[in-house]
C-alpha cells in the first residue's frame, strides 16, 4: 500500500515517524533523570509565585495607602489646620478631614482606619469623632511614635496583637513635627487578601526586624520558624526572592521559599516539605512509561493519516500549474512554493489598500461617535463590522492635549503631526481589548474610549492613571513635550460619547489650577464646573500698587507686586472659569493702563492680540511667564527710561522756583498747582532725585542765603528773618543757632567781609 504512494507522500510521512520515534527514545532515556528535578522546580516555582503574589497583593494595598497619605500631608490646607486648635465650632473643617481620612482608608485592606493627631492643636480625629488628646495619650505618642528613626514606619506593637500600624510623622521633611497619622490595619483583614493557594501551606510574614507579624491558619499546629533562620534571611540574604534549605534533625526535611519586600523590608515565607516531592513523583513515573508506548503508536498512525491528508492539496495544486512550467523545478514543493509566492506578491498591494481603507473607516466611525452622529443600531452594526469589543461595564473618554509647544524643536505648525504620533502611541500602549480606535478630534485634542470589564471604580482609576502616566513618560522621552489628560465620568452607552468627550475637554481647563502634565478626572472637578456661583474676587489693591510702581519707575517693587498679584489670582479663584475671567480683567486693565501711558497695545507672534494669546494658554505657569516677560517687564523698562528724563526735568523746575522765590511764602502745594502735578507725586520725585525732601532743601537754601546776607550786607537780622518768611526774629535766631552753633550776630562778626557763593547741592 505504501509503495503505491507518490514520492512527496514519503517526504511528509517519514519526518513524522522519525521525529515521533526520536522524541519517545529521548523521553524514555532522560525522563527519570530530569522529571524529579523539573517537578521540584515546578513546585518550588509555584510556591515562589504564590509567595510573590501574596506579597504583591498586600504591598499594592499598603503602597497605595502610603502614597495617598503622602499626597494628603503635602496639601497646603493640611499644613495649615494641623497646626491650629480644632473644636466643634470648626465642624466644616472636621467634616472635610474625616471625609478625606475615610476616603484614603478605602485604599487599604478592609476595616482599615486612620487616626490624625495634632501635637500643637492637642486634638485627634478618628473613627469615633473629634476629641482632645489626653496627657497620657500625648506622652504615649511622643515616646513611642515621635521617636521612631524614620518619619514613615510600619509598626507591630507587642501590646497590640491583632493589628499592625503605619506611623507617619508630619511635616515629612522637617525636623520639627506637628502631627502624626496612625493607620490601624487589623491582621484579620490580611487574610482576605491572601490567595487560595496559600491554604495548603503555612504563610509567615516577618517585619524588617525579624518579628513575626502574621501567620495564616492553614496548619495551626505549625510552630514558628526558628529566629536564627529568620535573622539569617533578613540580614544576610540579599536577594529579593529565593529558597532557603533548612537543615534539621527531624525526619521530615523541608525548604523555605521566601520573598523580600522592596517597599518596607518585610519577609514573606512558606514551607515546602520534601515529602511533597516524593508523593508527587509516583504517578508520574508510571504515567511516563505508559505514555511513551502510547505516543509512539499514535505518532505512526497520525503521521500516516496526516501525510495522506496533506498530500491531497498538493495533488490538487498540481492540476493548476502549467505542464510546461514543471521542467523548471526539481520537485513539486519548489514548484508550488514559487507559484504561491507569485500570487501573494500580486495580492499584496490589494491587501494594503483594503487595510488602509479599513483603518480610515474605523477613524470615521470614532469621529461620528464623538460628534453624536450615530444612533444605537448604527453603532452596534459598526462594532460588529470592525470586530470591536462589545461587552463592558463602564466606558471612559480620555482626552489628551499638549500643554504647550513653545520650545526649540517644534512650532504650532507641527501640532497635527505630533497629535497623530501621539494617537499611534496611545494605540500601542493601551491594550487592544481595553480600547476603541483612538482618534484625533481637532488641531488640539486626541481622544480615546477606554473599556473597563469590571465594576470596581477604584480599579478603573488605577488602570487609567497607569496608562496615562506611561503615555506622558513616552511622549516626554520621544518628543520632549508634556501632555495633560482629561478623563470623563464613567458611562455605559456609546451614544453618550459626545457628552463624555466634552467632559474630558472641560476637565482639561482645570490645568490653570493644577499646572502642566496633569491627569484630571472630570468627576473630581465637576462640582466646581457645575456651580452657578461665579465669584468676582480680584486683587484691585495690588493692581493699583503695581500700576503706581510702574508709573514711578520702581522696577523691583513692581516685579514683586506683580508676582504677588498673580499668585493671589491663582490661589483665590478656585473655578477655572472665574480664574479666566479675572485674568482677562487684569489684561484689560493692563491694556487700558498702556493707553493712559501713551503706549501701543502689543501684538504677539502670528499677529494675535493679547486676549487671543492668553486664551490659548493652558497652564498657570505659561500665563504667568507670558504676562511677566511679554507685557509687564517691557512696560516697566519703557516707563523707566521715560520717567528718568521726566523726573529730572520736573526736579529742575522745582529747584528753579526755589532759587528765584525762596523769599516768598513758598510751599509744595503751590508749586504742584503751578506745574499741574499731584503734591505727593512731586514729593516722591524730588526726594528720589535729590535724596532729601522739598522742605529740607528749601530750609537749607534759605539758611545759605541767610549766611550770604550776613557776610555781604548790613541787612538787620530782623529784616533777614522777615525776607526768609520767619514769623519773628527769635525763631530765625533759634533756627540759625541750631544749624551753625552760634547766633546770626556772632556769625556776622566772625565772617564780616567774606564772600559766599551758593552752590546747588
Amino acid at each position: 500500500m505504501l509503495k503505491q504512494k507518490p514520492k512527496y507522500f514519503y517526504r511528509i510521512f517519514l519526518p513524522f515517524v522519525l521525529a515521533g520515534t526520536l522524541v519517545v527514545i529521548l523521553f524514555n532515556g532522560f525522563a527519570y533523570f530530569f522529571t524529579k528535578a523539573s517537578f521540584e522546580e515546578k513546585i518550588i516555582l509555584e510556591k515562589q509565585e504564590n509567595v510573590v503574589q501574596i506579597m504583591n497583593t498586600l504591598e499594592q494595598k499598603m503602597q497605595t495607602l502610603d502614597y495617598s497619605l503622602n499626597s494628603y500631608v503635602h496639601d497646603s490646607s493640611f499644613k495649615q489646620y494641623i497646626k491650629e486648635p480644632l473644636t466643634v465650632k470648626n465642624f466644616d473643617i472636621y467634616q472635610a478631614i474625616d471625609k478625606q481620612l475615610n476616603y484614603i482608608s478605602s485604599f487599604g485592606p478592609s476595616q482599615t482606619t486612620i487616626e490624625l493627631v495634632s501635637l500643637q492643636g492637642n486634638w485627634k480625629i478618628n473613627q469615633y469623632g473629634l476629641k482632645a488628646v489626653t496627657k497620657t495619650e500625648m506622652d504615649y505618642i511622643v515616646s513611642n511614635y515621635m521617636s521612631l528613626p524614620h518619619p514613615s514606619t510600619w509598626l507591630k506593637e507587642e501590646n497590640v496583637e491583632n493589628e499592625i500600624k503605619l506611623i507617619k510623622q508630619t511635616p515629612y521633611y522637617q525636623s520639627t513635627k506637628n502631627g502624626v497619622l496612625i493607620v490601624h490595619i487589623p491582621l484579620k483583614s490580611l487574610s482576605s487578601l491572601i490567595y487560595n493557594q496559600a491554604e495548603s501551606n503555612p504563610v509567615y510574614i516577618y517585619n524588617q526586624d525579624g518579628i513575626l507579624i502574621y501567620q495564616n491558619d492553614a496548619e495551626p499546629q505549625e510552630k514558628e520558624i526558628k529566629h536564627n533562620i529568620i535573622s539569617d534571611l533578613v540580614n544576610h540574604h540579599q536577594g529579593q526572592a529565593g529558597i532557603y534549605p533548612v537543615d534539621t534533625q527531624q525526619k521530615d526535611q523541608y525548604k523555605l521559599v521566601y520573598s523580600k519586600s522592596g517597599y518596607n523590608g518585610w519577609l514573606y515565607v512558606t514551607k515546602i516539605k520534601d515529602s511533597e516531592f516524593t508523593e508527587a513523583m509516583k504517578p508520574t513515573i508510571i504515567g511516563t512509561i505508559l505514555m511513551s508506548v502510547f505516543m509512539l503508536s499514535v505518532t505512526i498512525i497520525i503521521g500516516y493519516v496526516s501525510s495522506d491528508y496533506f498530500s491531497k492539496p498538493i495533488r490538487e495544486l498540481q492540476k493548476f500549474i502549467p505542464k510546461m512550467q514543471k521542467n523548471d523545478y526539481k520537485d513539486e514543493f519548489e514548484l508550488i512554493g514559487r507559484s504561491i509566492r507569485e500570487v501573494i506578491n500580486k495580492n499584496q498591494s490589494l491587501e494594503n489598500v483594503i487595510t488602509s481603507q479599513h483603518e480610515q473607516l474605523k477613524t470615521l466611525f470614532m469621529l461620528n461617535l464623538f460628534h453624536g452622529r450615530m444612533n444605537e443600531q448604527e453603532i452596534q452594526e459598526q462594532l460588529q463590522d470592525f470586530k470591536f469589543q462589545q461587552n463592558w461595564k463602564s466606558l471612559y473618554v480620555l482626552a489628551i492635549q499638549f500643554d504647550h509647544l513653545e520650545n526649540n524643536n517644534y512650532s504650532r505648525k507641527d501640532k497635527d503631526v505630533l497629535l497623530f504620533s501621539i494617537n499611534q502611541l496611545v494605540s500601542d500602549i493601551i491594550s487592544k481589548d481595553e480600547q476603541l480606535s483612538p482618534a484625533v478630534i481637532d488641531s488640539r485634542t486626541q481622544a480615546t474610549i477606554l473599556l473597563c470589564q469590571n465594576e470596581d471604580t477604584d480599579q478603573h482609576i488605577l488602570v487609567i492613571n497607569n496608562y496615562m502616566e506611561r503615555i506622558q513618560k513616552v511622549v516626554k522621552e520621544i518628543f520632549n513635550l508634556t501632555v495633560s489628560v482629561g478623563i470623563s465620568s464613567p458611562f455605559k452607552d456609546l451614544g453618550d460619547s459626545k457628552l463624555a468627550l466634552q467632559q474630558g475637554i472641560e476637565a482639561l481647563k482645570y490645568r490653570l489650577k493644577v499646572g502642566k502634565e496633569s491627569i484630571i478626572f472630570y468627576e473630581s472637578v465637576s462640582a466646581i464646573f457645575n456651580s452657578n456661583e461665579i465669584k468676582t474676587y480680584f486683587p484691585k489693591i495690588l493692581e493699583n500698587q503695581l500700576f503706581d510702581s510702574i508709573k514711578l519707575g520702581e522696577n523691583k517693587k513692581a516685579k514683586e507686586t506683580l508676582h504677588q498679584l498673580l499668585a493671589d489670582l491663582f490661589k483665590n479663584n478656585h473655578n477655572p472659569h472665574e480664574l479666566e475671567v479675572n485674568i482677562m480683567r487684569f489684561i484689560n486693565d493692563l491694556v487700558s493702563f498702556m493707553h493712559v501711558l501713551g503706549m501701543d497695545t502689543l501684538i504677539i507672534e502670528d499677529h494675535k492680540t493679547l486676549y487671543n494669546a492668553i486664551s490659548e494658554m493652558k497652564t498657570s505657569e505659561e500665563i504667568e511667564m507670558f504676562v511677566k516677560h511679554k507685557i509687564v517687564y517691557p512696560m516697566i523698562n519703557a516707563i523707566t527710561e521715560r520717567t528718568d528724563y521726566q523726573y529730572k526735568t520736573i526736579s529742575d523746575k522745582i529747584v528753579h522756583i526755589i532759587q528765584n522765590e525762596f523769599d516768598t511764602e513758598l510751599s509744595l502745594e503751590n508749586i504742584a498747582a503751578r506745574l499741574h502735578y499731584n503734591k505727593n507725586y512731586l514729593s516722591s520725585i524730588f526726594k528720589k532725585e535729590f535724596n532729601q525732601s522739598f522742605s529740607e532743601y528749601l530750609a537749607l537754601y534759605r539758611y545759605d542765603m541767610a549766611k550770604k546776607w550776613l557776610k555781604e550786607t548790613d541787612m538787620s537780622v530782623k529784616k533777614i528773618s522777615e525776607k526768609l518768611q520767619y514769623n519773628n526774629s527769635q525763631n530765625f535766631i533759634r533756627s540759625f543757632r541750631k544749624y551753625e552753633g552760634i547766633t546770626p550776630g556772632k556769625y556776622r562778626e566772625l565772617h564780616c567781609g567774606e564772600t559766599l557763593v551758593y552752590k546747588k547741592s
